[in-house]
């Protein structure tokens, strides 16, 4: 029996095999971009408590984040100090204190974080659902490898 995509024309007059079709195409699809909903999951985790800001935040953790943000493998340029003033020293002003964030922020926080997880964890399932059981497990490492491989090489390309 062959696949619901080589019948498209008896899955236009049968719903069933237009669902299977559908199912098909999302499985297809889903394997393809599950690296990159992995990787923009996790780092928006991190970027939500603001970790790749950090000046003590790990190089990588600081590119990748650079890459969620800015498409840019590379860490944030350095700011340029100020020059000195020609006249007397200027004493800084004090920097005004940040405001405690409100607890309903942080819980909001935490909320989306959790939820960054999960869905992490979702489509890490189901593409070891994909790779494992699925009957054309060729193309489905064949469509996971180039999902992982062309953010990698477009990166490689800037």
């Amino acid at each position: 029996m062959g696949s619901p995509l080589a019948n498209s024309n008896a899955a236009r007059r049968n719903p069933a095999l237009r669902l299977a079709l559908i199912r098909q195409l999302h499985v297809y699809v889903s394997v393809f971009v599950a690296p990159s909903l992995i990787f923009f999951a996790l780092t928006g985790a991190l970027q939500t408590f603001r970790i790749p800001d950090e000046k003590t935040a790990p190089v990588l953790i600081q590119k990748l984040a650079r890459v969620h943000k800015d498409d840019v493998f590379a860490l944030k340029p350095a700011r340029p100090k100020r020059p000195e003033s020609a006249g007397p020293a200027q004493a800084k002003p004090p920097a005004p204190e940040k405001a405690a964030p409100k607890p309903s922020t942080e819980v909001l926080k935490w909320f989306f974080a959790v939820v960054s997880v999960a869905i992490a964890t979702s489509a890490a399932l189901g593409l070891w659902m994909a790779l494992a059981y699925h009957r054309r497990r060729a193309l489905m490492w064949a469509l996971f490898l180039a999902g992982a491989a062309a953010p990698v090489l477009i990166l490689m390309a800037n």
